[in-house]
């Protein structure tokens, strides 16, 4: 079991460059883009969070957190998604590993593990949120980029504008501007 608990873990076990943004932050988590999760969360109070990598700059991060954002001008919205839409989602995240993809989620509130070497649509093995195992009946709350919530990135097949449930009045420039910050403790633990 190959367990991602730090940054410098992460970077050995998938040769991940420290500090920048580029193809790994699409096959791998990566602190800075943790880091905007979790402040897109925290701004929103939600269950969760979601960033996929293709809404990411690649290169090195200079400044704030928005300054990842490929569009920093997407409004911060909350969908409301069943835990099974949330583990199609997870499904999807990782279904290209270990190759990049522009689905892969950066995670905020969730622990996944899964299998790198099943096929995919059959590679999470477990999902906690807050600590506690999600619960495919129960809806949980989740904070994202606009454009993510109406489907961006082939999310289209789990959900759409319909499941947007509150804007939050705010840009992701706005939300994360002057903000720094970095999450070494991973959210994907791979076996």
């Amino acid at each position: 079991m190959r367990v991602l608990r730090v940054l410098l873990a992460a970077s050995v076990l998938f040769g991940g460059a420290i500090g920048a943004l580029g193809q790994d932050v699409g096959s791998e988590p990566h602190p800075v883009a943790q880091a905007a999760a979790d402040a897109i969360r925290d701004l929103a109070g939600t269950d969760g969070a979601f960033v996929a990598a293709g809404l990411l700059k690649e290169g090195t991060l200079k400044g704030d957190l928005a300054s990842i954002f490929q569009f920093p001008t997407d409004r911060i919205v909350v969908v409301e998604l069943t835990g099974k839409e949330i583990l199609e989602a997870l499904e999807r995240s990782v279904s290209s590993y270990p190759s990049s993809s522009k689905s892969f989620l950066q995670l905020s509130g969730f622990v996944v593990t899964f299998s790198g070497s099943a096929a995919p649509e059959s590679r999470i093995l477990d999902v906690q949120v807050d600590g506690r195992r999600l619960d495919p009946g129960a809806t949980y709350s989740i904070a994202m980029p606009e454009s993510l919530a109406r489907g961006a990135l082939g999310y289209f097949r789990i959900w759409n504008a319909s499941k947007i449930k509150r804007t939050l009045g705010t840009t992701v420039e706005q939300a994360l501007s002057g903000k720094t910050g970095e999450v070494r403790e991973s959210r994907y633990i791979v076996k």
